[in-house]
């Protein structure tokens, strides 16, 4: 088991300015542009779906590489599991009867947990969440000079 904070993409402390004005490495190379969708993820409706609203999002972000097509088809997978067992959770209700007449707590109950923290995980790894994007820093425009920034 790893210890302390993760660590920061260098491309990600460029963007935030570098704050702790270190040294940076290059990172490893990481091939720009679109990954083509897994085989694997054309079964699933839901998944397709969120992969397609994804693509644009990351982009823009600057955060998806050709080298990371696996996570995002794992983090689209992961969702669509989120939505059908919730879908049955809903169904259902949050608790089931037994044979026996007593009730018991429904099993979708904490798989339905374990896999919205694992694609809250996820989500951060691409800079999906507001904290992610926190630690990725803003594009923030400086103003060209202190009238411009009194008038604002």
């Amino acid at each position: 088991m790893t210890r302390g904070r993760k660590p920061i993409p260098e491309s990600a402390k460029r963007l935030a300015g570098n704050p702790g004005k270190r040294k940076i490495r290059p990172d490893l190379p990481s091939p720009a542009g679109v990954p083509p969708i897994p085989k694997r993820l054309m079964v699933e409706p839901v998944a397709v779906e969120k992969w397609q609203e994804l693509v644009p999002i990351l982009t823009e972000l600057g955060t998806l590489t050709m080298a990371d097509g696996e996570a995002l088809a794992t983090l689209c997978e992961v969702y669509a599991a989120t939505q059908a067992c919730l879908l049955e959770l809903r169904a259902s209700g949050p608790v089931m009867r037994t044979d026996l007449g007593g009730v018991k707590p429904n099993p979708a109950g904490p798989l339905y947990r374990g896999l919205v923290s694992l694609q809250a995980s996820l989500m951060g790894e691409f800079g999906l969440t507001p904290t992610s994007r926190t630690r990725l820093g803003g594009k923030e425009e400086k103003p060209a000079d202190e009238v411009e920034c009194l008038l604002h």
